[in-house]
């Protein structure tokens, strides 16, 4: 991407009608807090590591609130969350 975040993120969301996949938790801070990203999608893996980065290290400015689209236990003990955010 060059240019404007905003401008370039908006514009592949715009092309992309199946959703954009962002694995960064730095590309997600950004993206959350120029409020481009829609929907969440959580993998929690059965233990707590106690140290490791977190998903938004500098934080964000408010609260996110998010509706529960769906849930999925997998065999390996991960389970899936799918989230939206509330309007």
């Amino acid at each position: 991407m060059v240019g404007d975040l905003h401008a370039s993120v908006q514009a592949l969301k715009d092309r992309s009608p199946s959703g954009v996949l962002v694995g960064s938790g730095t590309l997600a801070t950004e993206l959350d807090r120029l409020e481009l990203i829609d929907e969440y999608k959580f993998l929690m893996h059965p233990m707590i590591a106690g140290h490791g980065p977190t998903l938004y290290q500098r934080g964000l400015p408010r609260t996110r609130h998010l509706d529960l689209i769906s849930v999925e236990p997998l065999s390996n003990g991960v389970v899936t969350m799918h989230f939206r955010r509330t309007a």
